[in-house]
């Protein structure tokens, strides 16, 4: 594997992927790594086609939704229509 030098990188993009790495538990490199792969993925399959295919390729193969998070989106699935918001009052 090959190495990769980075010069003149903004420091909060560094910062903000260095947070981001440790949120997720790897290293800069390894978060950086990552990052490149998902983009390089995007611009080879060209824009995904819908919607579902869009959040995957932004979170990833490696996220996963919480039993909390499932729960609340099928509560929302079967709850009663709302009235539409009125911008005329």
């Amino acid at each position: 594997m090959g190495d990769l030098l980075i010069r003149n990188l903004d420091d909060m993009l560094k910062q903000e992927l260095q947070r981001q790495a440790r949120r997720s538990g790897r290293s800069l490199s390894e978060e950086a790594a990552l990052h490149l792969r998902r983009s390089l993925r995007t611009l080879e399959e060209g824009s995904p086609s819908s919607a579902g295919q869009r959040i995957r390729t932004l979170l990833g193969n490696d996220a996963h939704w919480t039993q909390d998070e499932l729960a609340s989106l099928d509560a929302s699935r079967h709850a009663p229509a709302r009235e539409p918001p009125r911008f005329d009052e």
